[in-house]
């Protein structure tokens, strides 16, 4: 039998790469190569990066620093004033009115302007304002008026909805708002809701209401 090849002491034979391996290589560098990143090497492994996204920077701008003066008037400036601003100013106002570094005072100015704002995105805004139940109690009792204000009798059957509002604050401001449309079909409503609610001061709301709603 022929005797094997002998080989240095110490020195270890260079270990094989198994088949599984080699196909894993082969494949991660087809891969590579098919998504234009280059021949991939076992010295130095890919890895993916993920791209950064940048702040987006939100300046004021103009039409935000005339509603803000606008809104520090003493009363809520005329019709024509926000005309004058346009549809544009809508999201101004509704970000306005949940500024908490804008005077309170103001925050209630901007929503009740949106009444005044002829765009039907003014009507959207407030009749959203008044059904989230996320958004301060305020800024809804506040839309529940402004809404009444700005359809109209066509505000009465959002306004009705609310009368079932888990808040009571609003269910008294919509009592209200309901109350200065005034007609036969708030009457009804506000007597179809006394009787249902638990509430002192809301029952009181109601009975105001329809005291405002009498011809």
């Amino acid at each position: 039998m022929p005797s094997q090849p002998s080989r240095p002491r110490g020195v270890r034979p260079s270990p094989v790469p198994s088949r599984s391996a080699s196909s894993l290589w082969v494949a991660l560098a087809g891969l590579a190569v098919l998504a234009g990143a280059g021949p991939v090497s076992e010295a130095a492994p890919v890895h993916a990066k993920v791209p950064s996204v940048a702040p987006v920077a939100v300046t004021p701008g103009p039409l935000r620093a005339e509603a803000l003066g606008l809104l520090a008037q003493p009363s809520v400036a005329p019709e024509a004033a926000w005309r004058r601003l346009g549809p544009g100013v809508v999201p101004v106002l509704a970000a306005l009115a949940e500024d908490t570094s804008v005077p309170d005072a103001q925050r209630m100015r901007a929503v009740t302007a949106l009444a005044r704002v002829e765009a039907p995105e003014a009507g959207q805004t407030l009749q959203a304002m008044l059904e989230d139940p996320q958004r301060p109690s305020d800024v809804r009792s506040q839309a529940a008026a402004a809404l009444g204000q700005r359809l109209g009798f066509e505000a009465v059957k959002t306004l009705r909805a609310r009368l079932e509002d888990r808040d009571l604050l609003i269910r008294e401001a919509v009592a209200q708002a309901l109350g200065r449309l005034g007609g036969q079909q708030v009457r009804e409503v506000l007597e179809e809701r006394l009787p249902l609610e638990d509430v002192p001061q809301v029952r009181e709301a109601l009975q105001q209401g329809l005291t405002l709603a009498e011809p």
